[in-house]
């Protein structure tokens, strides 16, 4: 077929496109308007058909790949085992809400310290230093919340140390349970403070359980080179005042 240059309009119509249906089976329906063209609508109801399904094949494609990226359609034993585990979820939910509550509190790594110190005093004038208010407070150079007692409060130190007196046997120990305010919320640590009498002296057996790992030489420094010498200036003050 020889090109003239006429134009000829047409139109191509293609009734039952479907991603459903197989490209082969494709309807394609070639009309033209009225004139010449019988020659070149033939060719294209021929061979041009065949070239239209196979441009509707890559496209019919595209559009199934599309449609389906990220989607799996879940088979029967898929949507069982679905159906399972949130059978169990569920009944683990109800059974934690249905259990006793558990104690607030963190776990945070801990530390443990022993300390000792030898003090010029005796032992009732030491463990004073830790259950008399007012000596309390010259310790900590600021008001204090003192109870002497088991279940005592106790706050120290503009309220940067608080807890709870857990045992006080008289001149012999004392076991505290508390925090300072920069530790862990809820964290405390157990102080256990035994009174050792000595021939014209007092041994101060200090041990230290649950400390924040983190604080560890800060806890040391500040019971070496501050409390302990705090303490022995009150008992020299106490000693020349008594």
């Amino acid at each position: 077929m020889k090109e003239s240059g006429a134009k000829h309009k047409g139109l191509i119509e293609i009734p039952n496109l479907s991603e459903e249906n197989e490209v082969d089976d494709t309807e394609v329906n070639v009309s033209k308007k009225k004139g010449d063209g019988d020659l070149l609508k033939e060719l294209m109801r021929t061979a041009g058909t065949a070239q239209v399904r196979e441009a509707l094949g890559g496209y019919l494609q595209a559009l199934k790949t599309k449609f389906t990226v990220g989607m799996i359609l879940p088979t029967k034993a898929t949507a069982n085992q679905e159906l399972t585990i949130k059978r169990k979820l569920s009944e683990t939910t109800l059974q934690v809400q249905g259990s006793s509550p558990v104690p607030l509190g963190v776990r945070i790594p801990t530390v443990a310290l022993h300390m000792t110190e030898m003090f010029d005093a005796a032992v009732e004038q030491l463990y004073s230093i830790f259950t008399v208010k007012d000596l309390v407070q010259k310790l900590s150079k600021s008001p204090a919340i003192l109870e002497a007692e088991k279940g005592g409060k106790l706050q120290m130190f503009d309220g940067n140390i608080t807890g709870e007196c857990i045992e006080l046997l008289t001149n012999k120990k004392i076991v505290i349970k508390w925090r300072c305010t920069n530790w862990p919320e809820e964290h405390y640590a157990t102080f256990a403070l035994n009174f050792v009498p000595t021939p014209g002296q007092t041994e101060l057996q200090l041990d230290c359980k649950g400390v924040p790992a983190c604080k560890e030489e800060n806890m040391k420094f500040c019971w070496k080179q501050q409390h302990f010498e705090e303490i022995k200036g009150l008992l020299q003050l106490t000693t020349l005042n008594g």
